[in-house]
Order: C-alpha cells, then structure tokens, then sequence
C-alpha cells in the first residue's frame, strides 16, 4: 500500500472527526423530536382538560392559568422547531462534507489500488 500523504492523513482525520460530529447532530435532532412530540401531547391534553393546571418549576409545581401555559408552550414549541431546523442545516452540511471527502477517497483508492481500513465509508 502506498505512503498516505499529509493532505490524505489531514483528511482521513477529518472525516473521523466529521462522523462524529454528525452522530452528535443526530442525536440532539433526534432528542428535539422526542421533546416536540411531548410538548404536542401536553398541548392536546391542555386542550381538552378544565380546571387547574400545573407546571414544574425546578422541582416543585405550580399553579398555571390555562391561557399562560399555553402561550408557554406555544412559545417552547416554537424555539424547539427553530432549535430542529438549525440542527437538520448542521447535519446537511456534514453530510456534504462527508461525501465530499468519501469521493476524494474513492479516488485516491482508483489511482492507488486501495485506502486499507475504513474501505467504503458511506453516509447516509
């Protein structure tokens, strides 16, 4: 196997260093849909119910008028799809970056007769 150059060891570093940056950007976009599917629900059963309502504040609740807590929600909802939108722009861009330097790889291999471990990396 031939010597990897400096440029290839920079960008093989990368790559890794981009796969996990990415199963972190997954992992914060999948914990911002398990939030936003709680919030739904808490808004569906705000909806339905009368009477008093509650809400944590660190570790004790409080009393919550229905219209403020809504408007709580509402407003959480909101910065939770924000907060998704940014992180699906993140794992885009990783995405391309990833691929961008698969390629490279790939071609590496074709003028080199392979890369040795990591062969095939592919992101999805």
């Amino acid at each position: 196997m031939p010597e990897l150059s400096e440029q290839m060891r920079r960008d093989l570093v990368e790559f890794q260093n981009l796969q996990q940056q990415l199963q972190l950007v997954l992992m914060q976009r999948q914990q911002t849909q398990l939030q936003l599917a709680e919030l739904e629900k808490a808004q569906e059963e705000i909806a339905k119910g009368e009477g008093k309502f509650f809400r944590f504040a660190g570790s004790i609740l409080v009393p919550k008028e229905k219209n403020v807590l809504q408007k709580e929600l509402k407003e959480e909802k909101e910065s939770l799809e924000l907060r998704q939108s940014v992180v699906g722009k993140q794992e885009e861009k990783l995405k391309e970056r990833l691929n961008a330097l698969r390629k490279k790889f790939e071609e590496f291999e074709k003028k080199s007769g392979g890369l040795g471990a990591g062969e095939g990396a592919k992101v999805s």
